[in-house]
């Protein structure tokens, strides 16, 4: 019986397709992230302050003593939901600080 002479070019033949594949695959998910940063790009939120509120201001001995409200409206451009941590606000006096308070939810 004949056995055929099996030579080494069929094992590299795999090998230099599996090469190729494994580029093309590589190159298809860089293209297809690059096309998802240019047409899905992610956009900052709109904030906008409504209204500014000081229901209470007092100065007394050298003391100021006030309640500030804020009215603002955040709008969302992108089709993720938008989670909003609590924030803080620091009042300034030529760019020292004066005050810190903490904005809960």
């Amino acid at each position: 019986m004949y056995e055929p002479h099996r030579s080494k070019t069929g094992r590299t033949t795999n090998l230099a397709s599996c090469i190729v594949a494994t580029v093309f695959l590589l190159f298809l998910a860089a293209g297809i992230v690059v096309v998802y940063f240019l047409l899905f790009k992610p956009k900052d939120p709109k904030i906008a302050v409504d209204a500014v509120q000081f229901p209470t201001f007092s100065v007394a001995n050298g003391t100021v003593d006030f309640t500030f409200l804020q009215y603002v409206t955040v709008s969302n451009p992108n089709r993720d939901a938008f989670t909003h941590y609590d924030s803080s606000l620091q009042l300034a006096y030529s760019d020292a600080p004066v005050g810190f308070i903490f904005i809960l939810q």
